[in-house]
């Protein structure tokens, strides 16, 4: 079925539920006794190309066109013929926007103005480009607000992303060390939307001085959390401040004393996300290594992280293993947009500290 048919088929549910509505027992009354000028912007809505919301009467009943379910997302259809304040309980800035208008007869517009509401099943941010407009009645009385909204949510993100993702690239500040290299990149991290917190730990063999065999460490060597103090006649101290909410979170991890059960067991759909997720008492930072794989994990208050491997090999074949954990955003869904940032921002870390 081609994607006009589909539109088509949309708009005719629409049109159909519109017409069959006993307006007649609405404060609008039946839609014989509405002025022509109101039924031709009627009309206009549904035809139109652009997602088009229509807010009638003192309650806002709205009507829209297929173009703007989309941006209604799951609480299309119950939401069509409905009050504005029950469609938008959760966003009294948009029926403050409508009283506006209503009171001044003036329309008003905006870009990219921030909103948080619960529309797939979980609170997310969202960014709305919009233009509303009074109806007149042929007496000048304000019938209603005729909305031209289109979401900008992705447009933003991908801005935003794209900065943090320059961030890294044009990070210049000298680094002395590799550990001095990874508190370099968890500062540039720092107060990020789209990654709340980072982790990043080094692997690292240590001799046992029982068997005298190598085992594998992990070392946490910084975060996003590490604040330097200075006290007096003492040099800079490092502070770090775990979350409680966190799984265990060692500075030194001994990785041949974690096992783990077969991981699938483990693994549970979240509702607001495409991806599988692991709940667990510690950072899996061994089973990221040995899956050399992203690892999605729920932590103790239901707020999500995900642990990605880092694996270099320099030109003096000297091998180097890191585990980085970062902090999802409560207010975004991992969708594969998401994840790929996260796969580039990860690329890029590599790059950065392949030189350090």
């Amino acid at each position: 079925m081609s994607n006009n048919s589909v539109s088509n088929n949309e708009n005719s549910k629409l049109l159909e539920r519109f017409y069959n509505h006993d307006w007649s027992s609405t404060s609008l009354g039946p839609i014989d006794s509405w002025e022509p000028q109101i039924k031709s912007i009627l009309n206009l809505c549904f035809k139109s190309g652009f997602p088009t919301h229509i807010h009638m009467g003192q309650d806002w009943i709205t009507i829209y066109n297929e173009a703007a379910i989309p941006t209604l997302k799951s609480r299309h259809p119950h939401a069509f013929m409905k009050p504005a304040t029950e469609i938008w309980y959760d966003m009294p800035e948009l029926i403050a926007m409508l009283d506006r208008v209503r009171e001044s007869g003036k329309g008003i517009y905006g870009h990219e103005l921030y909103m948080e509401s619960s529309r797939d099943g979980y609170k997310e941010e969202m960014y709305l480009d919009y233009s509303h407009n009074p109806i007149y009645k042929l007496d000048g009385a304000v019938w209603g607000v005729i909305g031209i909204m289109t979401e900008s949510t992705q447009k933003v993100l991908n801005e935003r992303r794209l900065k943090t993702l320059n961030k890294l690239s044009y990070q210049t500040a000298d680094a002395e060390s590799l550990k001095s290299a990874c508190q370099i990149i968890m500062k540039a991290l720092q107060n990020n939307q789209d990654i709340p917190y980072a982790l990043i730990y080094l692997i690292e063999n240590n001799k046992d001085p029982n068997t005298g065999f190598d085992s594998p460490v992990a070392r946490l060597v910084a975060t996003t959390f590490d604040e330097v103090c200075k006290e007096e006649s003492i040099h800079e101290k490092l502070k770090r401040r775990i979350p409680d909410y966190f799984p265990e979170t060692h500075e030194m991890i001994d990785l041949t004393k974690i096992s783990y059960h077969d991981h699938d067991t483990y693994m549970e759909k979240y509702a607001t996300s495409t991806y599988l997720f692991l709940r667990c008492d510690c950072w899996p930072i061994n089973l990221v290594m040995k899956e050399e794989n992203p690892i999605q994990v729920l932590l103790k208050d239901n707020s999500q992280a995900i642990l990605l491997p880092i694996k270099l090999t320099f030109c003096n074949e000297r091998n180097l293993s890191a585990v980085l954990i970062c902090g999802i955003n409560l207010l975004r869904k991992l969708d594969d947009k998401y994840m790929e940032f996260y796969k580039v921002r990860n690329y890029k870390i590599i790059k950065y500290l392949m030189y350090h």
